[in-house]
């Protein structure tokens, strides 16, 4: 059966999302259709091309629920510039100032912000918990924290500290250029069936850029190489943080291959003495679409896309906020 769907290509620091709001029209898809859906919908040839698929829920304890699905169909826990882009929208929606977003382990908190840069637009999030517990990422691993660790089967030299957020990362620091094709190496031994990874892990490097600054790459579980993960970059900021380099409590700069943002590590700050962040940056809306797709057409159930509603605006004002921050 062909059915239509209306979408938003949008994204925040160039990691790139489809969002679809299910508020009105749930979709009543199976989970497996579901994530069959999204794999068409993210390939970058016979698809749209995105680094996965937000879908925005009706929630009764929240303003609005995300789901987040990996470019490879998988569920992810939750998504920190993804959440930038459906916060927008659901701020939109609802006309409010700040908005409650479920995700899968619980609420977290949404902020308007001043534009980033002169049409910009731009939301803060709450991101936690965080815990430095390797179980809940989950990590095979004897001792209660992996904190500056040689893990032998993925490097001789980085110093990895592993911790959710509530994704998993792992995140080790380098003193020069971050070479792009080993952290796509060891991101794939991470997730290639890893004795110590039973469900995969992102991993990131990160190199300290000045006394409030940072930046991050990353090899996104479920992915690869992308421009940039909200939550990695979160996790990194809270593990420069406890190396001493950078401070707790204060905004710092992190920059990527897709922009900027601006992460808060926030030490204890949870119930319960669980840490948690701060992540701030851009939510841009790129253009609004419509595809037909038939998912009992299994080689590939899309048909056709249209463009319904360009954002050019939004583009360019975004180019020119990268430049300005040396992307």
């Amino acid at each position: 059966m062909l059915m239509e769907l209306p979408f938003i290509k949008c994204h925040g620091s160039g990691n790139d999302f489809l969002l679809i709001d299910e508020f009105v029209t749930p979709l009543g898809l199976s989970e497996p259709a579901r994530s069959a859906l999204v794999v068409a919908l993210c390939h970058r040839d016979s698809g749209i091309g995105a680094d996965g698929v937000l879908f925005h829920q009706p929630d009764p304890t929240a303003d609005a629920r995300m789901r987040i699905f990996n470019a490879d169909g998988s569920e992810a826990r939750m998504c920190g510039n993804g959440i930038r882009c459906l916060g927008r929208f659901t701020l939109e929606m609802t006309g409010q100032q700040e908005v409650r977003i479920a995700v899968m382990q619980g609420v977290l908190r949404l902020r308007r912000m001043e534009d980033f840069f002169p049409g910009v637009s731009a939301c803060e999030t709450e991101i936690g918990p965080i815990s430095l517990d390797p179980r809940t990422l989950p990590m095979v691993w004897p001792g209660r924290e992996v904190i500056g660790e040689i893990i032998p089967s993925l490097s001789a030299t980085w110093r990895f500290t592993a911790l959710s957020a509530p994704n998993p990362h792992l995140s080790a620091p380098v003193d020069g250029d971050v070479d792009k094709d080993d952290l796509v190496r060891v991101g794939r031994l991470a997730n290639g069936d890893h004795p110590l990874f039973p469900d995969g892990v992102n991993v990131s490097l990160r190199r300290v850029l000045g006394p409030d600054s940072l930046f991050v790459a990353t090899f996104e579980r479920g992915v690869g190489w992308t421009h940039s993960c909200g939550t990695a970059m979160t996790a990194s900021t809270f593990a420069a943080c406890l190396d001493g380099v950078l401070p707790f409590g204060r905004p710092i700069r992190v920059f990527n291959a897709g922009g900027e943002v601006i992460c808060t590590a926030l030490k204890g700050n949870q119930p319960g003495g669980e840490h948690g962040g701060l992540l701030a940056g851009n939510a841009t809306f790129e253009w609004d679409g419509v595809v037909q797709f038939d998912l009992q057409e299994s080689a590939n159930p899309l048909r056709q896309v249209r463009r319904v509603k360009d954002r050019d605006d939004e583009i360019r004002a975004y180019e020119r906020f990268r430049s300005a921050c040396g992307g």
